[in-house]
């Protein structure tokens, strides 16, 4: 099933917000928050977006791939991607400094989670 982008959204903003909750952040950690929530829902929104692109490039896929061109595509989706997760370090830093580290942890896995389901898909 294809979710639209505002379910994307939806759902990128749902689990920041259990990020959010796992931390258990103090009053002086909240105060870096904002920043890491805008930029973690914008990665994870366009991971979701770009893993239905993928599925449908790949269902109407019809006859043989175009290697090179397909080369340039992935070289440019990975730039994008390192793009967005240098601003989602940068935003990420001052609160990541801040955590403890059963916080650290858990903020981790939460990373490395998205990750892996994307892989999986």
């Amino acid at each position: 099933m294809e979710l639209t982008a505002s379910q994307l959204t939806d759902q990128a903003a749902a689990r920041v917000a259990q990020l959010k909750a796992d931390l258990r952040l103090t009053p002086d950690q909240d105060k870096n928050w904002s920043g890491v929530q805008a930029e973690l829902v914008n990665v994870w929104t366009k991971q979701g977006e770009n893993r239905q692109s993928w599925r449908n490039a790949r269902a109407n896929q019809a006859g043989s791939v175009d290697l090179i061109e397909q080369m340039r595509k992935d070289g440019d989706d990975r730039i994008e991607r390192g793009n967005d997760l240098k601003r989602l370090a940068d935003a990420a830093q001052p609160l990541y400094a801040s955590l403890d580290d059963q916080q650290k942890r858990r903020f981790g896995e939460a990373l490395f989670q998205r990750s892996r389901d994307r892989r999986s898909d």
